[in-house]
């Protein structure tokens, strides 16, 4: 798992659209009609900037957690008989279900690399944690994850274990506080000495951004570790390193800023 030098490679991955697309929907919903829409991940990806303002999506609005209830728990239920499960196993029946991350994944399980999971998902951890163990079983990994941890932003004990109290806090700004808080796990647990690596990747274009403003915040403290951010949004797929504007890589040879 790790390499001579002591140092480890870390994956954090975004879920939906990115390791792989489920048919889990959303609803929006509109008022003057009465009416409730249903739409997939990707195109909620896209849309909900323009939700209740001028244009084609005008009249749509998020109506709570009504519009995300494929994408909590239901309570009561067991985790092999939540939603999530539900989808994830009716998802593997058809071809075309692995995103753009997969790859990263099934390495992760085959070279045992501590992996996190941090979605804008309500499940509990244990849902999410439960459904890649059920895809290991059936074969579509190598081996069982090694999992650092699953951060369910939407979640409320979750969002009370990264210390967020602020209701109107967005997605992407919990995403940024989870993938620092995943740093700091990991770096506990196998040593801050080794030159670790970390990489997060995400499809959301918004997501990204705080994932590049995370990372570097992460490079700032830990300036011998390295920091990676991969954007599988189909339209700007790359995978980026992050560095400080004053780290050698931006800086001259003065250590003045190349950009001012």
């Amino acid at each position: 798992m790790s390499e001579n030098d002591g140092s480890i490679s870390f994956y954090f991955f975004d879920l939906d659209d990115n390791l792989f697309f489920l048919p889990t929907k959303l609803y929006l919903w509109n008022e003057a009609m009465q009416l409730e829409r249903e739409i997939s991940s990707g195109e909620f990806a896209m849309v909900h900037e323009h939700l209740g303002k001028s244009g084609n999506w005008e009249e749509w609005v998020v109506r709570g957690e009504v519009t995300y209830r494929g994408f909590r728990d239901s309570p009561g239920v067991e985790a092999l008989e939540q939603q999530f499960l539900r989808d994830l196993f009716s998802a593997t029946d058809v071809d075309g279900w692995q995103g753009p991350s997969w790859p990263l994944l099934e390495h992760a399980a085959r070279q045992q690399r501590p992996v996190v999971f941090i979605t804008a998902r309500g499940h509990a951890p244990e849902t999410i944690e439960a459904g890649f163990n059920a895809l290991a079983e059936k074969g579509f990994l190598a081996a069982p994850l090694s999992i650092l941890a699953i951060y369910t932003v939407s979640n409320p004990n979750v969002q009370k274990e990264l210390g967020i109290d602020d209701p109107t806090t967005s997605v992407s700004a919990m995403k940024k506080v989870a993938i620092k808080a995943a740093v700091e796990k990991a770096l506990e647990k196998y040593g801050k000495e080794p030159p670790h690596r970390f990489g997060i990747s995400d499809d959301d274009p918004n997501n990204v951004l705080l994932a590049i403003n995370a990372m570097r915040d992460c490079k700032v403290k830990y300036p011998d570790k390295r920091f990676f951010v991969i954007n599988t949004n189909k339209e700007h797929y790359v995978k980026l390193e992050v560095f400080p504007m004053l780290h050698p890589v931006t800086a001259d040879a003065q250590g003045k800023q190349l950009l001012v």
